[in-house]
């Protein structure tokens, strides 16, 4: 299956636009795009947008959120608002250079979230615990339709 972006459900870009406005980065003109993915490495990922969306949103600034729906589905409301929690928690404006960065070093976000949820660790590991499992699924399910076509062929034979 290949990576495909898509609509994101109402009741995700919901948390997602809430936990936005919690970090005040609206309030200085950032905007925020919710958009799922079919397939990632990560349940939620933040990247800064690019050019053309800027020219195309007439914005300056903005992030994108990209979420691996299938995933964060199965995850607990907790975990679910944890992982959007920590995903802006990269994201940082700097009113004096007019400036958003986001932060994307492999332990920015894991200690920034291990202050305020000690849990977070857990939360981390049973995200991708859980694309793993999709991951499988995935795999068990091709090798299933291999070897009924297989098994089809071998019956017309």
């Amino acid at each position: 299956m290949s990576k495909k972006i898509f609509a994101t459900s109402s009741d995700i870009v919901e948390i997602a636009e809430e936990k936005f406005q919690e970090t005040g980065l609206a309030s200085v003109g950032i905007r925020l795009n919710v958009m799922s993915t079919t397939k990632a490495n990560s349940v939620v990922e933040v990247r800064q947008i690019g050019a053309t969306e800027k020219f195309k949103t007439k914005s300056e600034s903005g992030i994108n959120m990209i979420i691996y729906e299938d995933a964060f589905d199965r995850l607990s409301d907790k975990m679910k608002e944890d992982l959007i929690e920590g995903a802006l928690s990269k994201v940082s404006y700097d009113s004096e250079k007019d400036r958003l960065t986001v932060d994307n070093s492999q332990y920015g976000e894991v200690l920034r979230m291990r202050i305020k949820h000690d849990d977070y660790l857990d939360t981390i590991e049973t995200s991708l615990i859980t694309i793993e499992a999709i991951t499988e699924e995935e795999k068990e399910r091709k090798r299933e339709e291999k070897e009924a076509k297989k098994n089809k062929k071998n019956m017309q034979a």
